[in-house]
């Protein structure tokens, strides 16, 4: 049986980041088609499933960035550890950004073999409610078109789709299948 318990992110865990690998396969890819002024997601089955594999390792520039926000005192950062190793299994980064008065999921990664025991149910019930603490108005973050499961992951946490970016990696984006999705939390109603 897999046994985890979620901490307050250290310092000294930083590094242990690269542990993780979060990459993901999926066999399916929402295909965004656009029509007159508004678009449209539709689930398609792939011939050759997709890979992400190393692509959301954790690099130099992205353990900077994740440091730097440890060091903030607006933020919620924790990892997930396997109880019976001590491998870092997961991490949540969110940052309030109080110019909007919501919070900003930075990264929510489990490893593969972290995934379906319920980690990131938990983490997603932290974010909201430390979000609630804090009086912010909603929970933000951004994944991709062919990230499948983490739009699939996202929906049954209760979260909606709030917006689409077709130019936000490449201007290429539909094309390549790698489209940004938006996604919002409501905390409250105003």
């Amino acid at each position: 049986m897999f046994e985890y318990f979620i901490r307050p992110m250290v310092p000294e865990d930083i590094e242990r980041l690269v542990d993780i690998r979060p990459g993901f396969v999926t066999d399916t890819v929402f295909k965004v088609e656009q029509f007159e002024q508004g678009w449209r997601l539709v689930e398609k089955k792939l011939s050759t499933p997709f890979d992400k594999g190393a692509g959301y390792d954790f690099t130099p520039e992205e353990r900077q960035s994740i440091a730097g926000r440890l060091a903030q005192d607006n933020t919620l950062m924790e990892v997930a550890v396997e109880k019976s190793t001590g491998k870092i299994v997961g991490i949540l980064d969110v940052e309030e950004e109080a110019w909007r008065n919501t919070a900003w999921i930075w990264n929510i990664m489990l490893d593969v073999d972290a995934r379906s025991h319920g980690i990131g149910q938990e983490m997603i019930h932290h974010t909201i409610g430390w979000g609630r603490r804090r009086g912010l108005r909603a929970i933000l973050l951004e994944t991709q078109t062919n990230n499948v499961p983490a739009c699939k992951f996202y929906l049954r946490m209760g979260f909606q789709l709030v917006g689409i970016n077709t130019l936000f990696y490449t201007n290429q984006d539909i094309e390549r299948d790698e489209v940004a999705l938006f996604w919002g939390f409501p905390l409250r109603a105003r």
